[in-house]
């Protein structure tokens, strides 16, 4: 791909949607630094889910554009944090539809983010720990919260 083709000169490449015709094409973003809880993925698999669509065309009405999608993610762990117990480099895993919560509330503390009383943070179209919009598993790497 040619910078051209890319919107910056971001650290990761991604297919978005830059609006409500769900077009994906080359995007290339900057994935923030892994810290000391993070866990880096490379990206080996990615679903294809209708929600997908859903959310590059915006049919439910909060899509954050660029939307790159992909919520049901495998890949092999490339990089932890110094913290980070229980992976290691070279490990398979798994992301789901979330990539973060509280992490302190009642739900958080039984494993439950789901119900989270804050709020989950969504793999894809969702505000990060850093206030940028998270991008999904249409893209060479994700960074996320060991838990």
């Amino acid at each position: 791909m040619s910078t051209s083709e890319s919107s910056n000169n971001g650290n990761c490449l991604g297919w978005a949607a830059r609006d409500e015709s769900g077009h994906l094409s080359p995007y290339t973003f900057d994935r923030r630094s892994v810290g000391s809880d993070d866990i880096s993925i490379k990206i080996t698999h990615c679903g294809i889910c209708y929600s997908d669509v859903m959310m590059t065309r915006n049919k439910i009405g909060w899509s954050q554009y660029p939307v790159v999608p992909g919520h049901e993610i495998g890949g092999i762990v490339k990089e932890v944090g110094a913290n980070v117990q229980g992976f290691k480099v070279g490990d398979h895993v798994r992301v789901g539809p979330y990539v973060n919560s509280c992490r302190g509330c009642e739900f958080c503390n039984e494993r439950m983010e789901v119900q989270c009383l804050e709020g989950v943070v969504l793999t894809y179209s969702g505000i990060d720990v850093d206030g940028s919009i998270t991008m999904g598993g249409y893209s060479t790497f994700i960074v996320v919260h060991q838990r």
